[in-house]
């Protein structure tokens, strides 16, 4: 199996300061291995660029060395240990700050190893699995919405549109201890695993985001077109994209 990767971030069209950050560290030439992370931060001033950038840097230094491991469960064990580890310090840091207190941020964390993609989520940023006939959301939003819906109380449409649609119910950050969601996928080849924050999913439909990634000549060519469509549709937030592909290694 053969991957590439490509993020890129974006301020927006209507914010005055980007508060999502990533990293990506590992897959060299193509190879099925590495470390991807998003983070949208929150609070005042600075303090979500600071919870956010924290987030995508220590976590991701923090796993590097777990690369080499091959134990599944010690693997998930090692990303729970990174997200924990990166909540502790922005925690502690809040609380050493008044204008930092309560600063948090989202996190997705892609481990990649060989045959296995290794998911974990806090928040409501998100990783899709796409393909040329579907889109799915891997993940589950931690937010209140995503609480309605679950519960039936309002539809997945009504959801888009809904007033409490940001508010999420659990980040890293502001609380002394977090939990995060795991989702393993073996990928097979010809598919793409697309993580995102929410300033693109709140412009750009899923059925949108399927045809760009499905249309476009190369990988960097379609983030970089979520991107601008989400700006086009109104970029009210800072847009982050990170996309890895996956390919069968052809035979001679």
């Amino acid at each position: 199996m053969f991957v590439e990767v490509y993020g890129k971030t974006d301020i927006g069209r209507l914010r005055e300061l980007n508060e999502d950050s990533f990293a990506i560290s590992g897959f060299k030439d193509g190879v099925p291995s590495g470390i991807c992370v998003l983070a949208d931060g929150m609070g005042g001033h600075n303090a979500g660029e600071i919870a956010s950038s924290m987030a995508a840097n220590l976590i991701c230094d923090d796993l590097a060395d777990s690369l080499l491991e091959e134990d599944s469960v010690k693997i998930v064990k090692k990303m729970a240990a990174a997200i924990d580890f990166a909540n502790s310090e922005i925690y502690n840091m809040s609380i050493k700050n008044s204008a930092q207190a309560g600063m948090g941020t989202t996190t997705v964390v892609a481990f990649v190893k060989k045959d296995l993609v290794r998911i974990a989520n806090v928040g409501d940023s998100r990783a899709y699995l796409v393909s040329d006939a579907i889109i799915r959301k891997i993940t589950v939003d931690h937010s209140v919405v995503e609480e309605l819906v679950q519960s039936g109380s309002i539809t997945r449409a009504e959801a888009r549109n809904h007033p409490d649609k940001n508010i999420i119910t659990r980040a890293v950050g502001p609380e002394k201890y977090v939990d995060a969601d795991f989702y393993d996928y073996v990928p097979c080849g010809g598919e793409t695993i697309l993580i995102c924050s929410d300033g693109l999913t709140e412009m750009l439909s899923e059925k949108q985001i399927k045809e760009i990634l499905n249309n476009s000549e190369n990988l960097k060519n379609a983030v970089d077109t979520l991107i601008d469509e989400a700006n086009k549709n109104g970029g009210v937030d800072n847009i982050t994209v990170i996309a890895l592909q996956f390919k069968k290694e052809e035979t001679v």
